[in-house]
């Protein structure tokens, strides 16, 4: 989880007509045409646009930051013990090993005979995590076909809520099963964890939640201030993984290695989430004139390409195909490593649950006061470099990333690790800076089908990048298990390629054009 989000003026949404389409007057929201006078109808009928009538969707609207600071809150404080709580039950369930053999393995208490068995155990571990992760991918990848065109259609809210409840589903489910192994002294398949994603991906996942997101906060902020708002949104993303991260080992290890209770308390987290956005969190979209909307596959298929690929003025076309790229890369680099990395770290450095949770939290912490430090870095290149300010914070989050693979790439010792951390602290940058412009090139109507194209295909990323990475892993664990960090800053390396080319393409265009985008 590996997934996509200010203050902003006048709480007036957006909805302006496509800049750069020449038929700009005519919307495409659902395959369907909505005229000028239709949006100007729905700004005056949206209750955030009549601010002055409806209190609560003034400040409402700065609710869904600390929501998905919840949500990832409750992912990042199971991460972890499920991962571990997968190796217990592959060792016991999985291979056939005594329980009290297993419940060594990841601890300080390990010998040699426990050493042996964990790398026996890792890879069978691995295969079980690759094919959750596989599950929990594809079918939220087709349900996100239709997200982008029914949160351009029914709102932004229903799509959240919808990914808040499947959350809580899939935390409960993996408490019970969690619950069950405790009482059998581990001899129940980890494969019964699959079961969990099971109503997770139906309601999408993170393609919804990030989608949606990303559309709400386009929706209710002004062009200028969208860029600090999805800094926003991505700083409430790390603060709930270093939140989650830093409890879950001190927790867990108060209860005794008892996994099903952390899995309960994320359940419940996400279920106080999902309660406070039903009664507070408004509707950013205004209401849409009453139209059929395209429900056949193909149809979406065709209209999310068709937002994607149709012609549009200068070089915003091959600009917004570029950033995207970027975004899929980053997107494969984190699935692929985060799949192996916990494993990694357990082979090279035998850490513990406590010690590796510690270390995340670092992770998760120097990023986000260094993102939270972005806004001023931001508002400072703007003064001096006065129409490029976005593209030169995401190429130095994009070189942050390179230096920190290459650092973790050759870290043989535990303080070579942290050092890592350093170097990758401005990574968290890339992400809202590749947004901001895709969504300030993109009219109202469009984003929701953009954007959920780009989770969707980002969501199929983990079949090949984790495919990859565990393949990487298992050849080379034994003689050099950190290679894979390689192939990352190579990659990030493509990353770099293609936003030169961006540069590149935006520089020889009008000025007056990509200044407001990219300033």
């Amino acid at each position: 989880m590996n997934e996509e989000p200010y203050t902003h003026e006048n709480l007036v949404a957006k909805i302006k007509p496509n800049r750069n389409d020449p038929e700009a007057s005519t919307g495409n929201s659902c395959s369907t045409s909505i005229s000028e006078e239709s949006l100007a109808s729905q700004r005056s009928s949206n209750p955030i646009v009549a601010n002055d009538t409806a209190p609560t969707a003034r400040w409402g609207i700065y609710l869904i930051e600390p929501l998905i600071l919840i949500l990832l809150f409750a992912y990042n404080f199971s991460s972890t013990i499920f991962k571990n709580q997968v190796i217990y039950q592959s060792c016991t369930a999985g291979l056939g090993y005594p329980d009290a053999v297993c419940l060594l393995l990841g601890t300080k208490n390990s010998t040699n005979e426990t050493k042996k068995i964990e790398a026996e155990v890792q890879p069978y571990a691995a295969r079980v995590m690759l094919t959750i992760k596989l599950v929990e991918c594809l079918v939220p990848a087709f349900c996100g076909l239709f997200a982008g065109a029914w949160a351009d259609r029914y709102g932004r809210k229903p799509l959240l809520m919808a990914s808040f409840l499947g959350y809580s589903m899939q935390y409960l489910i993996s408490s019970i099963i969690a619950y069950l192994a405790m009482e059998n002294h581990g001899m129940i398949t980890p494969w019964l964890y699959i079961l969990t994603i099971i109503p997770l991906s139906l309601m999408g996942s993170s393609v919804t939640y990030s989608a949606a997101a990303v559309c709400f906060i386009g929706d209710v902020s002004s062009e200028k201030m969208r860029s600090y708002r999805l800094i926003a949104y991505e700083m409430s993303i790390y603060v709930g993984l270093l939140l989650g991260s830093f409890a879950s080992g001190y927790v867990y290890e108060d209860l005794n290695s008892q996994s099903y209770i952390v899995f309960a308390i994320s359940s419940v987290s996400i279920l106080v989430g999902l309660f406070i956005m039903m009664l507070f969190l408004p509707e950013s979209l205004p209401t849409q004139p009453q139209v059929t909307p395209t429900t056949s596959l193909t149809g979406l298929l065709k209209d999310m390409g068709r937002s994607c690929c149709k012609p549009r003025q200068f070089k915003d076309r091959s600009i917004i195909i570029l950033l995207m790229c970027i975004l899929l890369l980053t997107a494969f680099v984190a699935d692929g490593s985060n799949s192996v990395f916990y494993l990694f770290m357990r082979a090279q450095f035998h850490w513990t649950v406590k010690e590796f949770t510690n270390y995340e939290s670092v992770s998760i912490l120097v990023p986000a006061l260094a993102g939270s430090g972005g806004m001023l870095f931001l508002w400072s290149l703007r003064k001096c470099t006065r129409n490029s300010a976005i593209l030169w914070l995401a190429f130095i989050s994009l070189l942050s990333h390179v230096s920190s693979s290459l650092m973790r790439a050759f870290a043989f010792v535990d303080w070579q690790i942290y050092v890592a951390i350093g170097l990758g602290a401005l990574k968290s940058l890339v992400n809202p800076m590749c947004r901001t412009a895709i969504t300030s090139l993109l009219p109202a109507d469009e984003r929701g089908k953009i954007f959920a194209l780009l989770d969707v295909v980002r969501n199929l990323t983990p079949f090949v990048s984790s495919s990859v990475y565990i393949v990487i892993y298992s050849l080379t664990l034994s003689s050099a298990p950190s290679l894979f960090n390689l192939f990352s800053a190579n990659f990030y390396g493509l990353a770099i390629a293609l936003l030169l080319v961006v540069w590149r393409l935006k520089s020889t265009q009008q000025s007056e054009h990509y200044d407001p985008v990219f300033r």
